[in-house]
C-alpha cells in the first residue's frame, strides 16, 4: 500500500493567528489524503538565515519524497522568484531568497524551477499572502504527482549554495567561521562541521576571548562555564551545562570566529 504523501510546513507565522491554518486547509482541500507535518512556525520574523539552518538540520530525516514549504519571505508582493528546488529524494518550494542556500550546497546536482504557472494557483492571490494562495497549492498539487517541470522553466537561483566549514581533524589548522544561530536553549552554533577523530585540542576566539574545552557531553562537563561540543547536526556549539550559553557569550549571530586545531 502506498504511503499518503508527505508535506512539511516551515515558517515565521507563528501560531497566534489562522495563517498556518489556512494553508493547512488549502492543501487538505487539493490533496486530502496528504499528512501535514510542522518544523517550526517559530522562526524569527524575516529571519531568512535562521530558516535556512533549521531546514537544513532537519530536511534529512524525513521520508523520501516529501514535499516542503518554506515560508520567510519579506519580499512577498514584489517580482521575487519562487522556485521550486527538487532532488532525487526531496522537493523544496520557497522564494528566491537564500532561504534554501545550505539545502543547494547539500544535495546533489538539484534541478531548481522558477514557479510561474499560475494555473496552478489559487484563484485570487493575495499580494501578503502568497503562503496560502501559492505555496500550498503548488506543494498539494505535486503530493498528488504533478511534474515540477510543469510549474515553469529551469532557473539559475539569485543566491549562491553555501556549505558549512569542513574541519578536518586529521590535521593541524586554523579555520576562520561565524555563528549562523542561537537556539531555544541558549546554544550558539557555528557553522565549523567536524569530520574525523576528535582527540584534538580545540582554540576557538570570540572577538578578544576564547573557549578551548570540548567536552563529548553536558553530563562530562562542568556547570556554568562555557564549553565546546559537536551537537547533533555535526556542528560546533558553545553551550552551558544546564544554562544559557548567550548570557555568558555575548556574541551575535555573523560574530567572526576563528578556531585553531592542534595536537595539544
Amino acid at each position: 500500500m502506498k504511503s499518503p504523501p508527505v508535506i512539511a510546513l516551515l515558517t515565521d507565522f507563528g501560531t497566534m493567528d489562522a495563517y498556518v491554518a489556512s494553508m493547512r486547509g488549502v492543501i487538505l482541500s487539493i490533496a486530502p489524503n496528504a499528512t501535514i507535518i510542522d518544523i517550526s512556525h517559530s522562526i524569527e520574523p524575516q529571519n531568512i538565515d535562521e530558516a535556512a539552518y533549521i531546514i537544513w538540520t532537519t530536511f534529512r530525516y524525513f521520508p523520501k519524497n516529501t514535499t516542503f514549504i518554506c515560508v520567510v519571505d519579506p519580499g512577498v508582493g514584489s517580482n521575487r522568484n519562487i522556485i521550486c528546488v527538487e532532488s532525487k529524494d526531496y522537493r523544496f518550494i520557497a522564494p528566491d531568497n537564500g532561504l534554501l542556500k545550505y539545502i543547494l550546497g547539500s544535495l546533489h546536482r538539484p534541478k531548481v524551477i522558477a514557479v510561474k504557472n499560475k494555473n496552478y494557483f489559487l484563484p485570487q492571490v493575495s499580494t501578503t499572502f502568497h503562503g496560502r494562495d501559492v505555496f500550498a497549492p503548488i506543494a498539494a498539487q505535486l503530493a498528488k504527482g504533478l511534474s515540477s517541470s510543469k510549474l515553469g522553466p529551469e532557473t539559475t537561483p539569485l543566491f549562491h549554495a553555501e556549505q558549512f566549514k569542513e574541519v578536518n581533524l586529521k590535521y593541524n589548522d586554523e579555520y576562520n567561521g561565524s555563528i549562523i544561530h542561537i537556539d531555544y536553549f541558549g546554544n550558539i552554533i557555528t557553522n565549523f562541521l567536524i569530520k574525523g577523530d576528535q582527540k584534538k585540542t580545540f582554540k576557538l576566539k570570540i572577538g578578544t576571548g576564547y573557549i578551548t574545552k570540548l567536552f563529548s557531553s553536558y553530563a562530562d562537563a562542568p556547570t556554568k562555564k562555557p564549553f565546546l561540543i559537536i551537537g547533533s547536526s555535526g556542528l560546533l556549539e558553545i553551550v552551558v551545562k544546564n544554562g544559557n550559553a548567550s548570557n555568558y557569550v555575548k556574541a551575535p549571530v555573523k560574530s567572526n570566529l576563528k578556531l585553531t586545531i592542534s595536537n595539544g
